[in-house]
């Protein structure tokens, strides 16, 4: 979030003081609309905006809080309040889907397109605008090839059922077991990977934050809480307005769950990457956009499979083809270019390419 002229004014700037106002008005405004009964399309696009407001209020309380507790906890926050909206939005649409089915695929899809998202498109800008702003920047290749790692962990877990789905046997009988099983490695391999970042990993895992606290512990957390209960309120709204507006914009399900739903959901992630690597601190970049990324595989995917269950709305962890597909063209070229700790405009330019071929892939 805007921050003041100068490191030495403390306290919540003019700037950030106008946010809070910003995003109450659209809460109140989003809450009216639906009292209203107003058009879908109309909501829709109204609760999206003011989630993309209330994501940027959250991702500058977190990381203000971040700066309280510490370099590593700052980075751990970042990614799971980052990530927060895109639980409450599948949660919703998995209760929502006990009426309307559909509404399964679009938050499968979303689970999926997150991933893709933080390190395709994400990363992908980062790379590109801090490449064209400082030439090659470096940054420490041990935890981007450890988060590299785990997506391959992650996509190897997640096509296991559509492999058995697609033989047809016997086994294909228990993919809900299979899903759960599943699941619960992943959030085992989840919890591991935690410990270590925030324990074991040596420094050059923990991003070192860019400012110092301008906001009391206090604010920090009364701004966040006041934030998570926007959010809800808000994608409440947006999940409800869902399948009218897919219905008469005309685009597939998938298009809404792959690239609109998570753009929507993690957009304060994707803009505190971007700034990051534009300042060329990509150390905390990379953190951000990758650690995001392993977080949704290995935290949201077990949590979305965990919350069917407890609503009554079982799901199973088979995708699309071309979703899976879409994610080992990732989990192939991002280890490859993380490797050498470098990045350059051009590898940026690649990323983005391979995203919106993916994007025009899933419009229909």
């Amino acid at each position: 979030m805007a921050g003041t002229s100068s490191n030495a004014d403390l306290g919540v700037s003019t700037t950030e003081r106008a946010t809070f106002g910003i995003a109450l008005a659209a809460t109140a405004t989003v809450i009216a609309l639906e009292l209203a009964k107003v058009g879908d399309v109309a909501l829709f696009a109204v609760s999206a905006l003011t989630l993309v407001v209330l994501a940027w209020v959250l991702g500058g309380a977190t990381e203000q809080l971040g700066e309280h507790l510490g370099g590593r906890v700052a980075g751990f926050l970042n990614a799971t309040l980052g990530n927060l909206p895109e639980l409450v939005v599948v949660g919703l649409l998995l209760w929502e889907a006990k009426e309307h089915p559909d509404l399964v695929e679009v938050a499968k899809a979303s689970l999926i397109g997150s991933v893709l998202g933080n390190v395709l498109f994400v990363m992908g800008l980062a790379f590109l605008l801090g490449g064209l702003r400082h030439g090659t920047q470096t940054f420490r290749a041990t935890f981007a090839g450890l988060s590299s790692t785990m997506l391959v962990l992650a996509l190897a877990a997640i096509a296991v059922p559509d492999l058995i789905h697609l033989q047809g046997d016997a086994a294909s009988e228990h993919l809900g077991a299979l899903s759960v099983g599943i699941a619960i490695v992943l959030f085992v391999v989840y919890l591991a990977s935690t410990f270590y970042f925030l324990k074991d990993g040596d420094e050059a895992h923990a991003p070192s934050a860019a400012h110092a606290a301008r906001w009391t512990r206090g604010t920090a957390t009364g701004v966040l809480v006041a934030a998570a209960v926007g959010v809800g309120v808000v994608s409440e709204a947006l999940v409800g307005s869902m399948e009218h507006t897919i219905s008469e914009l005309g685009i597939s399900e998938a298009f809404m769950g792959f690239i609109l739903v998570p753009v929507v959901g993690n957009i304060a992630e994707h803009l505190v990457a971007v700034q990051l690597a534009w300042r060329n601190q990509m150390d905390f970049a990379i953190t951000i956009a990758l650690g995001s990324s392993v977080q949704v595989a290995l935290f949201l995917v077990p949590a979305a499979v965990a919350i069917s269950h407890l609503i009554g709305n079982p799901i199973t962890l088979t995708f699309e083809p071309r979703m899976l597909l879409a994610l080992g063209l990732a989990a192939i070229i991002v280890p490859t270019l993380v490797s050498d700790g470098e990045s350059t405009w051009i590898e940026g330019l690649q990323l983005l390419a391979l995203y919106a071929v993916i994007a025009i892939g899933f419009w229909y």
